[in-house]
């Protein structure tokens, strides 16, 4: 005769349920002072049976354990002592319910394990959020904030890339494109004058951007900034920092003559030296520019001023040991040296 084929249950917990950075697991005094676990264990299945949950919440799926005696003992502090596991292995093992995947889960430590991970969800959602907030912000766009369902049927997706709005213009058939969206006359972008903001083509495939100080350009492309507030996101972008011209900071540096290539790039390699391996916002290279251009306009500190020579020291006696001066020839030289003092006071 056949066994009866026997439907287990679903996992209790989610097969992604990871808490390993979740240190403390919660406890409900109450409810285990008053369980039958409490009441008819004897002690050591009683310290098993809690040396169990503690294992299971550092599990994945967390509140599961693996259905194999071997791992349970080294869990339950026997080590590889498997026969005294045994001894006490059905009190320990109170409330465990063995579920589809082949693990063993425990009901209350997988409701609390349920509550853990629905509240890191739903912190990894508002981290998401806010990146979404700030790339709105930095470019102007209006991109929905995803509801926690949704987002979670989705399969709580983060860090995808994100609309930005291109700031090349559109080009006709025909039309030779170049880095600021106009037609360049023969000769543009070189010999006009020191310090100004020029892009030109180098070839199809490359283009370069010089930045330096003078005045700014009128003319303003298709995305609403200068061609000098064009070439500094360019150059931005160059160093992997993400500008756009019709960003706020960048409009700011295109008004402020101060901010040369040079100056930003002093200021990208000295937030780069600050922040090793994190990303570089403008917001933050904005002050690092302010704190080069400050320590540029600060006057040169001032040459100490001289010490006036001290006056000849006066020997012991008329022939001072060590010396063949006598006391005439001292006298002679302080007097020398008293009327010099005279002559440059005057």
């Amino acid at each position: 005769m056949k066994p009866a084929n026997i439907t287990l249950p679903a996992p209790l917990t989610p097969i992604d349920c990871d808490l390993r950075d979740f240190a403390f697991m919660p406890l409900d005094v109450v409810r285990l002072r008053d369980s039958d676990l409490a009441v008819t264990a004897e002690a050591d299945e009683f310290r098993c049976a809690v040396l169990l949950w503690c294992a299971s919440w550092h599990q994945v799926p967390a509140a599961s354990l693996p259905d194999d005696d071997k791992i349970l003992a080294q869990y339950a502090g026997y080590g590889r002592v498997v026969k005294e596991w045994i001894k006490v292995r059905t009190g320990a093992l109170r409330g465990w319910v063995k579920c589809a995947d082949g693990r063993l889960y425990h009901p209350v430590v997988a409701e609390k394990a349920n509550e853990a991970w629905l509240a890191k969800l739903r912190q990894r959602l508002k981290t998401e959020c806010a990146r979404i907030k700030k790339h709105n912000e930095r470019h102007g766009t209006k991109l929905p904030f995803p509801e926690f369902d949704a987002w979670l049927e989705a399969g709580c997706p983060v860090g995808q890339p994100l609309f930005v709005p291109s700031d090349k213009p559109q080009m006709s058939p025909g039309q030779d494109a170049d880095v600021t969206g106009e037609k360049q006359s023969k000769g543009q972008g070189e010999g006009q004058g020191q310090g100004q903001l020029t892009t030109k083509s180098k070839s199809s495939s490359q283009a370069s951007t010089e930045v330096g100080v003078g005045q700014q350009h009128d003319d303003d492309d298709q995305t609403g900034g200068s061609k000098r507030a064009t070439a500094i996101a360019g150059l931005l972008r160059e160093n992997t920092i993400e500008a756009q011209p019709s960003d706020g900071v960048v409009q700011a540096w295109t008004a402020d003559a101060r901010v040369t290539r040079e100056v930003l790039l002093t200021a990208i390699e000295k937030a780069r030296k600050f922040k090793p391996g994190e990303e570089i916002g403008l917001a933050y290279l904005d002050k690092t520019v302010q704190t080069v251009l400050q320590r540029q306009a600060a006057p040169a500190p001032a040459s100490p001023v001289a010490a006036p020579p001290a006056p000849p020291r006066k020997p012991q006696g008329n022939e001072p040991k060590g010396t063949d001066e006598s006391y005439d020839e001292w006298q002679a030289r302080v007097d020398a040296f008293e009327r010099a003092q005279r002559g440059r006071a005057a």
